[in-house]
């Protein structure tokens, strides 16, 4: 069984010849870590974490732009 917390993932990128970033996409994130785990929530398949605030939907934004220039690297 594993923790019942999820979040939403923004995926975003840069506009062309602007300051501004969209989103492109949006997806589920779901815990597969063990119930009453220590540490961040994990997301294994989109290989993300994140931590939850109480009173607040969780929210993860990923760039694309940046994950592209971190592979370039």
């Amino acid at each position: 069984m594993a923790c019942d917390a999820r979040a939403v993932l923004l995926v975003t990128r840069q506009m062309e010849g602007t300051s501004t970033n969209v989103a492109r996409q949006r997806i589920e994130l779901f815990c597969s870590l063990l119930p009453d785990h220590a540490g961040p929530h994990r997301d294994e398949a989109q290989n993300q974490e994140w931590v939850v605030v109480k009173g607040r939907a969780s929210m993860v934004v990923r760039d694309e732009d940046e994950d592209e220039r971190q592979r370039d690297d």
